[in-house]
Formats: structure tokens, sequence, C-alpha cells
């Protein structure tokens, strides 16, 4: 977590040095769907829930942006296992560092899609029987940006996140082994539907 953090701001100082960007405050506010998954020790799901967070945009150009942003979701979660069921709260985190390219459609409205990496980790409840846990993650956007002035916008999107491990994996609830095991099975993707309400700063 400290590396993706700290490559995170080297960028962004990259950035400052080779352009004056303007800078944006983004807001998210999304609808995630559930996810059910299935590992080789059972099956599980992570429950539908409202997802915010927050963000900086630092636009290189009318159509290129470069983006650092923080979501989060708080959800009901189960996983099925031989030994029993376990039901619980579920928090899912996700830091992302990606790049914005835009589409003008006219002086008001532009399309847009994001590609993102960075980190996920997650804060289970006690009575789901699993350790918090920290994968690396991707995520992307597709949507439509609104202008109602110089200084604030609205963008509607198509997102999907995913904490990934390229061997297989994500976040597994259940004993299953120990938590050694379950490093191993089925990624988890969330899909959300939603939008950023964003203030231009600079």
């Amino acid at each position: 977590m400290k590396r993706i953090t700290l490559l995170g701001v080297a960028m962004l100082a990259t950035i400052a040095a080779w352009a004056q960007p303007t800078v944006t405050l983004l807001t998210f506010e999304s609808y995630t769907f559930a996810d059910q998954f299935d590992t080789q020790y059972g099956t599980g799901k992570i429950q539908d829930g409202f997802q915010w967070g927050a963000g900086l945009e630092f636009g290189l150009s009318e159509t290129a942006a470069v983006e650092l942003i923080y979501q989060n979701i708080k959800t009901d979660a189960y996983y099925q296992g031989f030994d029993g069921r376990y039901d619980g709260k579920v928090g899912i985190n996700y830091a992302m560092l990606g790049g914005t390219r835009y589409a003008p459609l006219n002086d008001k409205i532009s399309g847009f899609g994001s590609v993102d990496l960075g980190a996920a980790w997650s804060n289970p409840d006690s009575s789901l029987d699993s350790e918090s846990v920290t994968k690396f993650a991707i995520g992307g956007r597709l949507g439509a940006r609104i202008k109602a002035s110089e200084k604030v916008s609205l963008r509607l999107h198509a997102q999907l996140l995913s904490p990934v491990q390229w061997a297989g994996g994500g976040f597994y609830f259940g004993t299953g082994g120990g938590g050694a095991g379950v490093s191993t099975g089925s990624t988890i993707w969330q899909f959300n539907l939603g939008g950023s309400l964003n203030f231009r700063i600079k």
C-alpha cells in the first residue's frame, strides 16, 4: 500500500512539473450491484449497496486528464463453506490512480472513458471469520460529462472495479484452511452505476 501511495505521489509531482494542469475536485455517488463468487472452498456473495468517494482530477488538456480517487462501499456479505455459513458486513475500499480521455460532443457535453490501477482492501466484520486483505486492483468507467459552468460539472458513469490476483484470488470469507489456502480462487467484479459532482478549483 505504501509503495502504491508513493508511486501515485511521484506521478502527480511529475505531472505538475511537466504542465500547469487544471485541478478538479471529484465526488462519487454510485449504486453497486450484488456480486456472487465461487472458490474451491465454497461460495459467497457481496450484496448491493451505496458507494461513495472523492478524488482529484488533473487536466492536462481539453481531452486528457489524470486522476487520483478513493471509493468505499460498506454492505452485507456471506460465505458458505464446508464448515458452515458466515454472515456479516464488509467494507471494500479502493485507492486508484488512472487516466481519463474526453470526447467532446459540443461545448457542454463530452463522452469519457477512464482506466485506473491501484489497491483495494477489505474491512470484514468478525462474524465473517476473515482477516482484512489488500490486493492489486483495476477499474474503468464509461460515461458522459455535462458542464453546468466553467467551474461545475456532472459526470454520469458505468464503472467496473475488481480486486485481483493474477494467479486467481480476491476477497474471501470463511476459514477454509486458516486463510492461507483461500488466496486462490475467483475474483470479485463490482459493477456500479452513478455519477460525480465536480468542482474545478484551479
